[in-house]
């Protein structure tokens, strides 16, 4: 099951990210869907409480690396978030949520539907481009 949750999280999130861009206007900074990378932590759920109580002899403590396509790289902005995490203990997780951008970092508070837990995260995205995109000139 929780192989399928992750190839369906791969197959739907290029979808989604361009179901949700916009062409943009002339003369205006261009700003992609961009992959996020970082460290996260999920929260609040029955494993969590469990995972505080014995973080110690098992290792479930909720830390994973997570991969994630956020809808936009703009700076100091609130984007779309899906990805898909690996927590240390050894289990998978798939998640969905939202990201506020700032420079090449980024915050993440998404909820992980494996788990059945929220989760937040910081990671890094790629900078947006500085060319412009201008009109053509007229004939």
């Amino acid at each position: 099951m929780k192989t399928l949750s992750l190839i369906a999280a791969f197959l739907v999130a290029p979808t989604l990210v361009s179901a949700g861009a916009t062409v943009p206007s002339p003369s205006s900074s261009m700003y992609d869907p961009t992959f996020f990378a970082g460290f996260t932590w999920t929260f609040g759920g029955q494993s969590s409480a469990s995972s505080v109580a014995s973080a110690g002899s098992d290792g479930s403590n909720g830390l994973g690396f997570t991969l994630k396509v956020l809808s936009t790289n703009e700076p100091n902005t609130l984007a779309g978030a899906l990805g898909v995490t690996y927590y240390f203990d050894g289990t998978f997780g798939c998640d969905a949520g939202a990201a506020y951008n700032h420079g090449v970092s980024s915050l993440t508070l998404t909820y992980d539907f494996c788990r059945g837990e929220p989760q937040i995260g910081l990671g890094v995205i790629r900078e947006p481009s500085s060319t412009t995109i201008t009109s053509p000139p007229p004939s």
